[in-house]
């Protein structure tokens, strides 16, 4: 659908494509964190946590063993040699259960991407949207001005939405100018402070 054919679209019917229009952005956004969100257990320390501790428990067992069988006879090279071995089976513990939630990993994110352009190619009312407005705030900013009679028109939604942003942006810069000159005036009563006491 062009763009031509939003700007003289009914207020009913340009709602009805912006709610599913939504539908399908929240779909795919929903896709797309659980992408971002499957490498994270790469970096769980429980996963790594569990071939050290095989190798803790290697190590214990060979001290163990290495002690039974010589009944106190042991010497530091024997002990010395064991525990080597045991902390060379941790790492390698550890890396084994660590290499097998990478190639874990890989596998999840190949299928979410095969998803996700499965569903980008599935979509039927976000592409009649143009690209700049496909976020979820967008499109809810925009129903919300059709519900609300703010507006009637895409036009009208578009240029509403994109002074919503100007708004946001300005908000959001000063909000960080308050924070800035703040931060400088505490700064400035502490330089005050330690000056008087010197």
């Amino acid at each position: 659908m062009l763009t031509t054919q939003l700007t003289v679209m009914p207020a009913t019917e340009l709602r009805n494509l912006l709610s599913a229009a939504l539908g399908e952005a929240q779909v795919i956004v929903s896709k797309t964190e659980e992408k971002g969100t499957v490498g994270k257990g790469l970096l769980d320390k429980r996963q790594y946590s569990k071939g050290v501790f095989i190798g803790l428990a290697i190590l214990v067992l060979g001290m163990l063993l290495s002690v039974l069988g010589t009944l106190g006879t042991i010497t530091g090279a024997r002990l010395g040699a064991t525990t080597v071995i045991g902390v060379v089976v941790m790492i390698i513990g550890g890396a084994m259960v660590v290499g097998g939630s990478i190639k874990n990993v890989g596998k999840a994110k190949s299928q979410i991407d095969e998803e996700l352009a499965r569903l980008l190619q599935n979509t039927s009312a976000l592409p009649c949207i143009p690209t700049d407005y496909w976020s979820t705030t967008a499109l809810e900013y925009m129903i919300g001005l059709l519900d609300n009679g703010r507006a009637t028109t895409w036009v009208q939604c578009a240029d509403k939405y994109e002074e919503q942003v100007h708004r946001w942006t300005v908000e959001e810069n000063t909000a960080e100018a308050v924070r800035y000159a703040e931060s400088a005036s505490r700064a400035a009563k502490w330089a005050a402070i330690g000056a008087w006491r010197s």
